[in-house]
């Protein structure tokens, strides 16, 4: 049964992918284009991985959005708090400043609440996003922190690293 689940969402990921990548960087690139709260929600919901910092979207994110500050990140980060689709935490690896990470809900248990947000993105597009490959700018120190506090299974680090 869980054999049959990895499957498709194997299958998925794999017929997702290439739609995605071509039109992601592509969605906020259009002149004038406002960069609002619910705009930037829908940059974290679709950034690689399970997690995303102010840093992953200023290094990865859509050219549009690159200059946001630190306050837009966090403002829309608390939104989606709000709408239950992840968990704002702050995570102070040893030895390094803290770090503002919005941990992303499992695809399995994101549906009803990406339904009633279904402005920011599909629930196809959620899934093969945070199933990618981690951005590097979430440095190993920040991984562990967050395996070791259970926000993230270390298995999304492991196959993304």
């Amino acid at each position: 049964m869980q054999n049959t689940r990895l499957f498709t969402q194997i299958l998925l990921y794999i017929s997702l992918q290439t739609v995605l990548m071509k039109d992601f960087p592509n969605r906020l690139t259009k002149k004038n284009t406002a960069i609002t709260t619910r705009t930037i929600m829908s940059v974290i919901l679709l950034m690689k991985g399970p997690v995303c910092t102010h840093r992953a979207v200023h290094k990865n994110g859509p050219v549009a959005v690159r200059h946001i500050v630190k306050h837009q990140f966090l403002r829309a980060a608390d939104a989606l708090q709000a709408a239950n689709l992840g968990v704002l935490e702050t995570i102070k690896p040893p030895r390094r400043p803290s770090h503002e990470v919005f941990v992303k809900k499992e695809p399995g248990l994101i549906g009803s609440d990406l339904a009633r947000n279904a402005d920011l993105c599909t629930l196809g597009e959620y899934m093969a996003r945070f199933y990618m490959a981690t951005p590097g700018c979430i440095d190993q120190e920040l991984r562990n922190e967050l395996t070791k506090r259970q926000l993230v299974r270390p298995e999304y680090f492991n196959s993304s690293s």
